[in-house]
């Protein structure tokens, strides 16, 4: 349930926040490999190798459900 108080929060929020400064992300860079498993081609996301990784660190996806952001616009 949403109190008004992380309504007033989140209407204090810049119109286009800062992903780290405003919002207390960690920017970090994911590298991307190809798999195959089944017949069918994976994309597996793994965080950089400059982190530490642990074991559910990952995301698997099917390429018709990842898109770049980029291309978007």
């Amino acid at each position: 349930m949403t109190s008004e108080n992380d309504i007033s929060d989140w209407n204090k929020q810049p119109p286009d926040p800062d992903l780290e400064q405003d919002l207390g992300y960690d920017i970090d860079s994911w590298e991307v490999a190809s798999t195959h498993c089944r017949g069918e081609e994976h994309l597996v996301f793994l965080p950089s190798s400059n982190r530490i990784r642990r074991d559910n660190e990952f995301i698997v996806a099917h390429p018709d459900d990842v898109c770049d952001l980029f291309d978007r616009i």
